[in-house]
């Protein structure tokens, strides 16, 4: 039989907090603790809840019968005073009266298993608690609203339709059926192939949505990394002198261009001869922010010459095989052509005058404004991804298959696999401790 959960489904903070209980005793637990007998579904009621005979508290009460909840059972929510004693004391009542801790993600596990939403939207649930800005909430909304899911069933309904078509005709030993032609076959296989396929190439993009971009400026010594820093953010993160080598660690600030997040790295200046121990250690935490970076921002004075250094660092940026950025600072100074002939992206920008920082923002976030499909459609999720990836490998061998002329057996074999996959990604066929790995990253309360 199904175990009643309980948990705190707010965090910290705030003077309202929120306690959910489902599962097939939550009735008998909300009347054993408010004493009151009678609650109509899906409205609030206001009663007194009671440690014994001692009054908790009092609070707004929901209860929410099955299957019309989000778990699919019996739900109450008890909107509570946030006193860590109240909270903690009703957590303890709750489950002296027969109820247990829920686990991290076992409401959503449970409205999972009870059909309330695929696995898509249960992980979509998942990151739009996490979503910190514009981009990823809707790409969150996208996965929790069952757009990304009815894109995922429309190519599933799409191969189990021709992988029926082919056994059909396998079955058909007398040769009754009208053979299926192979255009007709390659043509289905390879409409779904290339929907996997673009779905799969956002996800790079889709990443940066989610988990943010992370942008390294580096450079000499005082050319400027930490006052473009500050003119990005806009505020004085870093500090900034006349003096050569002020930064000696990275410095991270979070902001958000146009709805994306944004990771600012400013780094110590890189040169031959470090000062002393602490500089070069700042110099190979440099090196290793570059490495780390998904764009990489190579900062020059223009107001004064390149120097050697400065054009080792740039073959260095070059040699990470990322995408890289020169920008030309200090143009209040001086104007000068880009010394570096090879760069494919030069921009020039001053941080006394604000010249060129709108145009270095858009640069940073082109991307993620491009990589949707047409529809808008997005993936940020690893497992989505490595699942397309094996769909579209199936996928591909099938297509072989079928231009080597080995017979409908071993293609539709292919076929069967794509789709196995497909409905692993949804969750129709993902084994439980598989589920378990899933929810468990999930917060505790939902």
């Amino acid at each position: 039989m199904q175990t009643t959960i309980c948990a705190l489904a707010t965090g910290n903070g705030g003077a309202v907090a929120l306690v959910r209980l489902s599962g097939p005793d939550a009735l008998s637990i909300l009347q054993r603790v408010s004493g009151k007998s009678s609650f109509e579904p899906r409205h609030q009621t206001f009663c007194t809840l009671y440690d014994g005979k001692e009054v908790l508290d009092k609070a707004l009460v929901t209860y929410f019968q099955a299957p019309h909840s989000f778990t699919g059972e019996d739900v109450v929510e008890f909107a509570l005073h946030a006193s860590p004693y109240i909270k903690g004391r009703l957590l303890e009542i709750l489950c002296t009266l027969g109820a247990v801790p829920a686990k991290r993600g076992e409401f959503s596990q449970r409205a999972f298993l009870n059909g309330k939403m695929d696995l898509v939207e249960a992980q979509g649930l998942c990151d739009l608690i996490a979503s910190g800005n514009k981009a990823s909430h809707k790409l969150a909304m996208d996965s929790l609203g069952g757009k990304l899911s009815t894109r995922l069933n429309e190519l599933k309904e799409k191969l189990t339709s021709l992988l029926a078509q082919i056994e059909v005709r396998l079955d058909d030993v007398d040769e009754e059926m009208t053979p299926l032609s192979e255009d007709f076959i390659r043509g289905e296989i390879t409409a779904v192939l290339t929907q996997i396929q673009t779905l799969a190439d956002t996800f790079s993009i889709g990443k940066f949505i989610k988990e943010g971009i992370k942008i390294a400026l580096v450079g000499a010594p005082n050319s400027g990394k930490s006052s473009l820093l500050n003119a990005l953010v806009g505020f004085d993160r870093a500090i900034v002198t006349d003096a050569c080598g002020t930064t000696r660690d990275t410095v991270e600030e979070t902001l958000e261009i146009d709805g994306q997040k944004i990771i600012l790295t400013d780094t110590a200046g890189i040169r031959a001869h470090a000062l002393d121990p602490a500089e070069q250690e700042g110099m190979r935490r440099s090196l290793r922010a570059m490495k780390e970076a998904d764009i990489i921002v190579l900062v020059l004075d223009v107001s004064r010459p390149l120097s050697e250094e400065e054009k080792q660092l740039w073959a260095d940026v070059q040699a990470q095989n990322k995408r890289a950025v020169v920008v030309q600072n200090k143009i209040d100074r001086a104007q000068r052509a880009c010394p570096l002939p090879d760069a494919k992206q030069v921009l020039a920008t001053s941080c006394k005058t604000g010249e060129g920082i709108d145009k270095l923002k858009q640069f940073l976030t082109a991307d993620t404004a491009q990589a949707a499909t047409g529809d808008g459609l997005m993936i940020s999720n690893l497992r989505h991804y490595e699942a397309l990836l094996r769909a579209q490998t199936e996928l591909e061998a099938a297509l072989i298959q079928l231009s080597a002329a080995r017979g409908g057996e071993i293609y539709a074999e292919h076929i069967r696999a794509a789709l196995t996959h497909l409905k692993d990604l949804i969750g129709e066929v993902t084994p439980d401790d598989v589920l378990g790995v899933i929810f468990s990253t999930f917060c505790m309360g939902k």
